[in-house]
């Protein structure tokens, strides 16, 4: 028999109006107030009382600023004490390096205490930090600097060995590097004769902006996604929001955010998503401030010691991949541990598989289930898709919240689609990016004068409002959560001597979604084989990036029509002949 309550839940939640009513009662007044705001020349629903900038936003920690924040091994590390390190460290860029509001500054390390502090400081000073992938090899870090023109580089021993010869004029500071060199310019060396709060608080407007993410996209060379201070702090507190109207459809009582923080043990989640992408440093990190949630940090990801970590930590809420919340369940059914504090298991940055919402939801009923749909561009919002209403619609990635987040469906000739009508998903919210950093051209042909941003990813709207996303438009590959472009791929294995051409195409794996293929043509007095292509691309490109099946070929690739490459028929072929 359903639960009542859950039955109400799912009443309210599954359609427009019910969601419509729900935002409408929560946000009249308080912390998650609405008003409407112009923000380059479109006018948009915002936080009235939201803070103005991160920087103002950091301060919500001092409200539990002695609990604990961070936890990484055996360091603990309270909100005030995050506090304190960021500003030390902010007073360092200004007055040793010079760092200027609208510098540039360049990060790239594990999941460290210091990734955080890093963030804090740039932005608090009005710098643009831009959080590199620590996956990176040397070319990559050194394009990510050069191009998004960084002043500096904040890094752990191995992205600063990674980087050794390369930039030579850009300042390093080391975090963690016990490496002769390093020790000059040590993190805490640099910053612990500095003033524990900010001695030169520039001025930092809403529509400044506050950091530069890379992402692949369908052309060869990573985007530089221009984030603002406002779209950044706007996503934690829409979070906030679909929290609280999920409670709020079980409850006839609106409590205010404030007082429910106040009223519950400290909620606490654990860290197993890279920092440096959209979820891990906005649906984690940041969202952490405000709610006073701990962060406890994991050094590398092991679906067992994430269960230990669980139950010691009595962690409450876990957003990982989908395979890591698989991979969770299945470690749990092996070895059952003491887990029942784990409220929710969610999962973000790929489709997840219906059948492992079903296990999920048999093996650990105490577990809510969820998913997110949101992009680098649009500060990882767009749709969610929670608790009940998940298991009702386990193959959609959930719905946008009325007022703030708005969603439609086009058409190649741009024109709006209907419901349940198949076409490109397109995203508009005060959340949305400012523009890709030096690429005007990129940057036009997916955001338009309306603020409507295209998502190259394709899908429908069903009659209640939730999104299904089916395919993408662009040339595009996720593994495992990381979004990988097929021409970069394929641009590094061109540059193979023995290689004529290459396409490179996923196919389908059950524990990464996705992984990456190849057919490659060679010349025809070579030999090439699999294993030294790979060790030749793993030179030149991160390892999620290189292929993990090579197919090889001295005839020219197959063509369409037009002239193209017959990438879909390849893609087709492949998965017949690997099973899948």
């Amino acid at each position: 028999m359903v639960d009542p309550s859950l039955k109400q839940m799912k009443n309210k939640l599954s359609t427009n109006e019910g969601r419509l009513d729900l935002v409408k009662e929560v946000t009249k007044e308080g912390m998650l107030a609405l008003e409407k705001a112009n923000i380059r020349g479109n006018d948009y629903f915002v936080f009235k009382d939201a803070p103005k900038n991160l920087r103002d936003y950091y301060q919500l920690g001092l409200l539990h600023g002695d609990w604990t924040h961070i936890v990484y091994e055996d360091e603990r590390y309270q909100f005030a004490e995050t506090l304190k390190y960021s500003n030390q460290l902010a007073n360092t860029l200004q007055s040793k390096f010079n760092i200027q509001k609208g510098d540039k500054v360049a990060l790239s390390m594990r999941n460290y205490p210091e990734w955080m502090f890093s963030y804090i400081a740039a932005t608090s000073i009005g710098a643009v930090i831009v959080p590199l992938n620590s996956w990176w090899k040397g070319d990559e870090l050194e394009y990510g600097i050069t191009n998004s023109e960084a002043k500096i580089f904040i890094g752990d021993e191995e992205r600063l060995d990674r980087i050794n010869g390369k930039v030579p004029n850009i300042p390093r500071i080391s975090v963690r590097s016990n490496k002769p060199e390093n020790l000059e310019n040590d993190f805490y060396k640099l910053i612990e004769d500095q003033p524990h709060d900010l001695i030169d608080p520039v001025s930092i407007d809403p529509e400044d902006d506050a950091s530069i993410m890379y992402t692949s996209g369908s052309t060869g060379y990573p985007k530089g996604v221009v984030l603002t201070h406002r779209g950044i702090t706007f996503a934690p507190l829409y979070w906030v929001l679909l929290q609280t109207i999920g409670k709020q459809a079980l409850e006839e009582e609106i409590v205010s955010v404030e007082d429910e923080i106040a009223s519950l043990d400290q909620p606490a989640t654990l860290v197993a998503v890279p920092l440096f992408h959209v979820t891990g440093s906005h649906a984690i990190f940041l969202l952490s401030i405000p709610v006073g949630r701990k962060t406890v940090l994991m050094y590398k990801w092991d679906a067992e010691k994430a269960l230990d970590t669980i139950e010691k930590e009595k962690i409450s809420a876990f957003t990982g991949v989908p395979t890591m919340s698989a991979e969770i369940v299945e470690a749990q059914v092996k070895n059952p541990r003491d887990i029942s504090t784990l409220k929710d298991l969610l999962g973000g940055g790929a489709p997840r598989p219906p059948e492992q919402v079903k296990k999920q939801n048999k093996h650990m009923p105490n577990a809510s289930p969820g998913i997110g749909y949101g992009l680098t561009e649009t500060n990882a919002l767009g749709a969610n898709n929670n608790g009940e209403t998940y298991l009702d619609k386990p193959t959609s990635t959930g719905f946008p919240l009325p007022l703030v987040m708005e969603l439609r469906v086009i058409d190649d000739n741009g024109n709006v689609l209907k419901e349940n009508e198949n076409g490109e998903v397109c995203i508009k919210s005060a959340s949305t990016f400012r523009c890709y950093w030096k690429n005007q051209e990129a940057t036009d042909e997916c955001l338009d004068s309306e603020g409507w941003f295209k998502t190259g990813d394709i899908g429908f709207i069903d009659e209640d409002g939730f999104l299904f996303i089916n395919d993408r438009k662009k040339d595009m590959v996720i593994r495992g959560g990381e979004n990988i472009a097929c021409p970069e791929v394929e641009a590094a294995i061109a540059e193979h001597p023995a290689v004529l051409e290459a396409s490179v195409f996923g196919i389908p794996d059950e524990r990464l979604g996705e992984i990456l293929a190849t057919n490659v043509c060679i010349r025809e007095e070579s030999s090439l084989n699999g294993i030294e292509l790979a060790s030749f691309l793993s030179d030149k490109l991160a390892n999620f990036k290189v292929p993990a099946h090579f197919w090889f070929q001295t005839e020219k690739l197959p063509r369409i029509a037009s002239g193209k490459i017959a990438k879909k028929d390849m893609r087709a072929a492949a998965i017949e002949l690997m099973g899948k």
